[in-house]
């Protein structure tokens, strides 16, 4: 299991993500064993597919996951989605809370059901606005989305992350043209 210091976010940016970095980073050797299949926790796009698999066999719902969205498990899982795209692609964490019409701004991972808020980390290219970011929680509730916006079927899985992050780039590649 590799180690990674640099989180790729200067320490003045946020003070809750650094700390929440550091603790999940010194805590995965633990989360990994608590997974039963510590072996297969090596960054790689494809360790992906097994945390799909043990995401979607731990919650049965939406409503089961966002009730643990605090728990160590998850809260594991959304920082080793979050590393593989840094690892994979370049990109680095950020965290830039969000809260409707001026209310208090939240807290990393804060009350169990936000509502109006952007409470949780996400990755993205180094400079980048948080806008084209990656929200692993976002990632993992997309697990237990059956359709789009639009009413259609959907099947979405873990590592269509690393293809939305690719989609990211190749717009701000024609963007520069």
């Amino acid at each position: 299991m590799a180690d990674r210091t640099d989180h790729g976010v200067a320490p003045e940016s946020h003070p809750e993500l650094l700390e929440w970095l550091t603790e999940r980073a010194q805590n995965f050797e633990h989360w990994a064993e608590a997974t039963s299949t510590p072996g297969t926790w090596d960054f790689s796009p494809q360790s992906l597919d097994v945390l799909e698999d043990l995401v979607r066999g731990q919650y049965d719902s939406d409503s089961a996951r966002l009730a643990a969205r605090r728990d160590a498990f998850l809260q594991g899982a959304c920082w080793y989605i979050g590393e593989v795209l840094c690892r994979a692609r370049g990109a680095v964490w950020k965290f830039e809370p969000f809260a409707v019409k001026g209310a208090e701004l939240p807290s990393l991972f804060g009350e169990a059901e936000p509502s109006g808020v952007i409470d949780d980390p996400c990755v993205g290219a180094p400079g980048e606005d948080t806008e084209e970011a990656i929200y692993p929680m976002g990632a993992v509730d997309g697990l237990f989305s059956t359709e789009d916006e639009l009413g259609n079927p959907i099947e979405q899985h873990l590592s269509d992350v690393l293809g939305d992050f690719d989609e990211d780039d190749d717009e701000d590649e024609e963007e520069e043209e």
